[in-house]
């Protein structure tokens, strides 16, 4: 709201339109999919929107800016986009001014986004904005590791150790940069970092781009 009140838009955030999630997918029925991604689609043109813009979130990214074309058949009536692809944008044209952090920084690439949906410019283009010097991981962009919560194994308890080993995994790449911020751009793979911050004690905590954004926004 912060940044959309800043750009001076018309936005909401509709009741009968909210639901991005890809819950039909993980429970494989694509019927139910069809349903919540063309309710999206639906209540932005009922309302006379011309962007939907997706929040943190890889599950949404892939549910709905990548599969609802082909329920529709043809060319959306809206533009799909993510949160990122949305402040790189509005960044990059210089609508929207930032305050320079000045600190070191790497970032973890959601697999929803950029291995599915090719977002590995739009991120950094928002950090340089920022002022962060990216240390970049070892193995970063497509070839990054996933969270070890991606495709809902976050929610099964059953999967918890082998999350723990990713984790692990990503918490020594993290460290091995000596960056000071640990940032990345998708809530759930937030969630599942952060689970693994708190469960080895580690001094990082995964932070939100968005976040960071609207807490630096330039006067």
């Amino acid at each position: 709201a912060k940044i959309m009140n800043k750009l001076g838009l018309s936005w909401t955030m509709h009741q009968e339109g909210f639901d991005a999630s890809n819950i039909g997918f993980i429970d494989g029925d694509t019927d139910l999919q069809e349903r919540l991604t063309r309710n999206i689609i639906d209540t932005a043109i009922k309302i006379g929107a011309h962007t939907v813009i997706l929040p943190e979130c890889g599950h949404a990214y892939g549910a709905a800016r990548w599969e609802a074309a082909r329920w529709y058949g043809h060319q959306l009536p809206v533009r799909i986009i993510h949160m990122t692809e949305f402040l790189a944008e509005v960044i990059g044209r210089g609508d929207l001014k930032v305050k320079p952090i000045g600190e070191t920084g790497t970032f973890h690439d959601p697999c929803q986004m950029v291995r599915r949906g090719g977002l590995e410019a739009a991120p950094r283009i928002v950090m340089k904005a920022l002022g962060i010097d990216l240390h970049e991981l070892k193995d970063t962009g497509n070839l990054g590791f996933c969270c070890g919560g991606g495709g809902g194994v976050v929610s099964n308890q059953r999967a918890t150790p082998l999350r723990y080993k990713v984790f692990e995994m990503k918490m020594r790449q993290v460290d091995d940069t000596g960056a000071k911020r640990f940032i990345t751009s998708c809530g759930q793979c937030r969630i599942t970092l952060d689970m693994g911050a708190k469960h080895f004690n580690w001094d990082k905590r995964p932070e939100s781009l968005l976040e960071m954004v609207a807490d630096n926004l330039a006067d």
